[in-house]
């Protein structure tokens, strides 16, 4: 699954004119559903949520603007998942890290 969102993460990256919206929304909500077990995700899905309809509306420097605050988010969820979904998480920290110019950014 981190895949595809990893994939998504790029696509948003890529610029607008090169996201395929349909691609991006596919991927957003299949790691909504991934994080349905974890009760502390419900605020994380919701903003995957808001970003998929921000795609769908073609509001891609929107969804680009949610995004960026996210991986915080995610770093708190990673000891509370389920242990098969916190390398899929770490992950996702990372890519959004990468988005936002946080502390992950310019490691290799």
């Amino acid at each position: 699954m981190h895949d595809q969102l990893q994939e998504t993460l790029n696509l948003l990256r890529g610029g607008a004119q090169n996201i395929d919206p349909n691609l991006a929304v596919t991927h957003l909500r299949a790691w909504q559903a991934a994080l349905k077990d974890v009760p502390e995700a419900s605020l994380l899905s919701a903003e995957l949520a808001k970003v998929a309809e921000h795609l769908q509306s073609g509001h891609y420097t929107e969804a680009l603007a949610l995004l960026t605050g996210m991986a915080a988010d995610v770093e708190y969820l990673i000891p509370l998942a389920p242990p098969e979904d916190q390398e899929g998480l770490k992950i996702l920290a990372e890519q959004l890290h990468l988005i936002d110019g946080g502390p992950d950014a310019g490691s290799g």
